[in-house]
């Protein structure tokens, strides 16, 4: 019986074609205020950070793509993104769940506020995974840009991570290495 057999690893810098499908999928996915420019992310990426971009595939398509921060207590997701013509198959669950089975350190990301269907079905996704929302956490995505915003976000945590106990060393970790504020 064929089986088909998903897989997540590091972007090869040196592919044109993988470097093409993050930047086209990465821009699509995400508007500008949630996102640093291209050449940064890719410049993060080269250097000697603990950013990671990680490919997500399964046989011979390019499913989608990861990108994360090894923080030493915990990761933190920064951005998730399906190709759309594989959305809505189960296929961002599958790769979440691949992605998460061999982290043992806790796992943070931001969401949207709850304030559309989309950002309520993102956070269903999430919660339905594991992850817990920390509802009465103030939190902002500092800006990725110069002239940029702060934008209102929530965290979300999944693994041993307590809201009242971590916040403020969470919050630190993210704003001083992620954001570089």
């Amino acid at each position: 019986m064929w089986r088909e057999i998903m897989e997540i690893r590091k972007l090869d810098i040196t592919n044109g074609n993988e470097i093409s499908f993050v930047e086209n999928l990465y821009i699509e996915s995400f508007p500008l205020s949630e996102r640093r420019p291209v050449e940064a992310m890719l410049d993060l990426y080269k250097g000697a950070s603990p950013f990671v971009i990680a490919m997500i595939l399964e046989d011979d398509n390019t499913i989608g793509f990861f990108s994360y921060w090894d923080l030493d207590e915990f990761i933190f997701a920064e951005h998730f993104a399906i190709s759309p013509g594989f959305r809505n198959e189960g296929y961002g669950r599958k790769a979440m769940d691949l992605f998460m089975k061999d982290i043992t350190r806790p796992v943070v990301l931001e969401v949207e506020l709850p304030a559309t269907i989309l950002s309520e079905r993102r956070i269903g996704f999430y919660q339905r995974i594991g992850f817990k929302l920390w509802e009465n956490v103030q939190y902002q995505q500092p800006a990725y840009h110069k002239d940029g915003i702060a934008i209102p976000m929530k965290l979300m945590t999944y693994g041993n991570l307590d809201m009242e106990k971590d916040l403020i060393g969470v919050r630190s970790k993210l704003y001083g290495v992620v954001y570089n504020c």
